[in-house]
C-alpha cells in the first residue's frame, strides 16, 4: 500500500491560483480512479477536479473556500492494491450483456427522452439521407470480408487511442504536461474506421481534436506524446502541441485548429490530385459545429462543382462545446445538407468502427473511381469534456448513461469475443502490449531534449511537396 498525493494541476489561464468551493468525498471514503473528488473555482470558471487514483481517501489538506496554488498537495490517497475501485474503474457496472445485444441484434430499443440531443428535432422537410444502424448479421458480414488481422489491428488502434487519452488526462490533472488538451474518449471509431479504408498517398486533415486521428493514420504514439510535451522529437520538432500536430509525410497534414479551417484546404488538395491524374484521396475531419461555419458551405460547394476526390467526414458528436446541436440544427442530419449541393451523402454509426470503415470505404472508392466528393456524417458521442476544463454540465446523466453503454471499444471488444477472433488471453496479452507501448512513450516524451531557440527560425518556409 502506497500513498499518492493529489496535487492541483494548472487550471487557470492567467492565475495559478483557485479556490476549494467544497468537497465530494469524507476522508475515510473508498473512491475510484477518476472519481470527482471536490469542486473548484478559477478565474474564468467552475469545475470539479478528479481523482487520478483510487484507494481510501486519508486526508483533506485543505478545507472549502481555501485558496490554494498549482502544485499543492490538496489530499492524500491510500493506494489498495485490490481494492474495489481499482476493480470498478475497469468497466463502467451499467455495460452489460443485455445492452450489448440490444445494439448487435439490430433492435437498439433504448431511447432517450424528447429533451435530449441525441433525439433531435422534427423533421421538417421531404429530403433525407437514410440511416439505419447495423445488425450483427451485417456486422458478421463485414468481419468476413475484411478479416480477422485487419479487424484485430483495428481494435489495436481504438485501444491505443482510448490508453493515450486516459494516460495524458492524468498527466494534465498532476500537471506534469503543459498546454491543454481536447480530447477523443469516445470517438475512437470513427478515426480508425476511417483510417482503415485509406492507403498510402491519401492524405487526412484534423482539428483541434486531433490525437486519434494521428494514431489512427500511423502517426507512431512517441512522436505524439512527444509533441503534447513541446519536444523536440515531437512530430511537428514541439512547435505544434495537442492543436497542432500532424506529419505529412505519415498522410497527415499538421492539424488545424480553428473551426472548419481544414474543409477548403482539403478541397484544393484534391483537386490537386484530379489535376495530376493521381488516384488518391483527400479526407477532411470536422465537428457539428463546423457545419455550420461559411468554410463547410463554400467548401462543399465548390467540391461538388469542380468535381474532386475528396470525403468530407463530420463527426457530429452531438455538442459543439457546449451547444446541443438541435439548438442551431433544424434537419434531422448533417448529411442532409449535401443535396444542397448536388453531393453524395452517407451516414453510419460513428459508435460502430465496422460501420464507418463499411461506409468510409465506399466514399474513399467512389472519390478514387469517378473523381466526385462525398459528405460522410459519423453519428458519435464523446465521453468526455469539450477540452480538459469542462465538467459537461450541459450534459444530462441519462444521456451520459446511454452513451456509455454504447462505448465503442466495450462492443467491438465484445463483438470480437463472441466471434471467436480473440480470446480472454489474447486481449490481456494485447491490452498489456498497448499499456507499455504508453508508458515507453510517456518516458520517451519526458526525457526528450526541448527544441534549442535557434529551431524558431526553422521550418518557416518548405519547398516539400505533397508525398505521392
Amino acid at each position: 500500500m502506497t500513498d499518492i498525493e493529489i496535487k492541483m494541476p494548472q487550471l487557470g489561464q492567467t492565475s495559478d491560483e483557485v479556490r476549494i468551493v467544497r468537497w465530494l468525498v469524507k476522508e475515510g471514503e473508498e473512491i475510484k480512479k477518476g472519481q470527482l473528488l471536490c469542486e473548484v473555482e478559477t478565474d474564468k470558471v467552475t469545475m470539479e477536479l478528479e481523482s487520478i487514483a483510487g484507494g481510501i481517501l486519508k486526508k483533506i489538506n485543505f478545507g472549502p473556500d481555501s485558496q490554494v496554488k498549482t502544485g499543492d498537495v490538496i489530499a492524500v490517497i491510500r493506494e489498495l492494491s485490490e481494492s474495489r475501485a481499482e476493480k470498478d474503474a475497469d468497466m463502467p457496472q451499467f455495460i452489460e450483456n443485455r445492452l450489448y445485444k440490444e445494439e448487435t441484434d439490430g433492435s437498439l430499443t433504448k431511447k432517450l427522452p424528447q429533451n435530449s440531443a441525441i433525439s433531435g428535432p422534427e423533421q421538417k422537410h421531404s429530403f433525407k439521407t437514410s440511416f439505419e444502424p447495423i445488425n450483427l448479421k451485417q456486422k458478421k458480414e463485414l468481419l468476413a470480408k475484411i478479416g480477422a488481422e485487419k479487424a484485430v489491428q483495428m481494435y489495436v488502434k481504438m485501444l491505443e487511442i482510448r490508453e493515450f487519452e486516459e494516460a495524458i488526462k492524468l498527466l494534465f490533472l498532476e500537471g506534469k504536461m503543459p498546454g491543454t488538451i481536447h480530447q477523443y474518449i469516445g470517438m475512437e471509431a470513427c478515426a480508425v474506421g476511417v483510417c482503415s479504408a485509406l492507403k498510402e498517398g491519401d492524405i487526412i486533415a484534423s482539428t483541434h481534436r486531433p490525437h486519434g486521428h494521428a494514431i489512427a493514420r500511423g502517426l507512431s504514439i512517441k512522436e505524439v506524446m512527444a509533441e503534447l510535451y513541446g519536444k523536440s522529437t515531437g512530430c511537428c520538432g514541439g512547435k505544434g502541441g495537442s492543436m497542432h500536430l500532424g506529419n505529412l509525410e505519415k498522410g497527415m497534414l499538421p492539424a488545424i485548429a480553428i473551426v472548419g479551417a481544414n474543409i477548403p484546404i482539403i478541397g484544393g488538395m484534391a483537386l490537386a490530385f484530379k489535376l495530376r491524374g493521381e488516384k488518391r484521396a483527400a479526407v477532411s475531419f470536422f465537428g457539428d459545429g463546423a457545419s455550420n461555419e461559411g468554410a463547410f458551405h463554400e467548401g462543399i460547394n465548390m467540391a461538388a462543382v469542380y468535381g474532386i476526390p475528396a470525403v468530407f467526414v463530420c463527426e457530429n458528436n452531438l455538442y459543439g462545446a457546449s451547444t446541443s446541436i438541435r439548438k442551431t440544427l433544424a434537419l434531422e442530419n448533417i448529411a442532409d445538407r449535401a443535396c444542397a449541393y448536388g453531393m453524395r451523402a452517407e451516414i453510419a454509426d460513428g459508435m460502430d468502427v465496422l460501420d464507418v470503415f463499411d461506409k468510409a470505404e465506399r466514399a474513399v472508392s467512389f472519390a478514387k473511381e469517378k473523381y466526385l466528393p462525398t459528405l460522410l456524417e459519423l453519428k458519435t458521442f464523446r465521453l468526455c469534456g469539450h477540452s480538459r476544463r469542462d465538467p459537461c454540465k450541459y450534459m444530462t446523466e441519462e444521456e451520459r448513461i446511454y452513451w456509455q453503454s454504447r462505448d465503442p471499444l466495450v462492443l467491438f471488444e465484445k463483438f470480437l469475443l463472441l466471434e471467436q477472433v480473440v480470446n480472454s488471453e489474447s486481449l490481456n496479452k494485447i491490452k498489456n502490449q498497448v499499456k507499455k507501448s504508453i508508458e515507453d512513450a510517456i518516458k520517451y516524451a519526458q526525457e526528450s531534449p526541448d527544441p534549442e531557440p535557434e529551431d524558431t527560425y526553422k521550418d518557416l518556409y518548405t519547398d516539400m511537396e505533397v508525398p505521392r
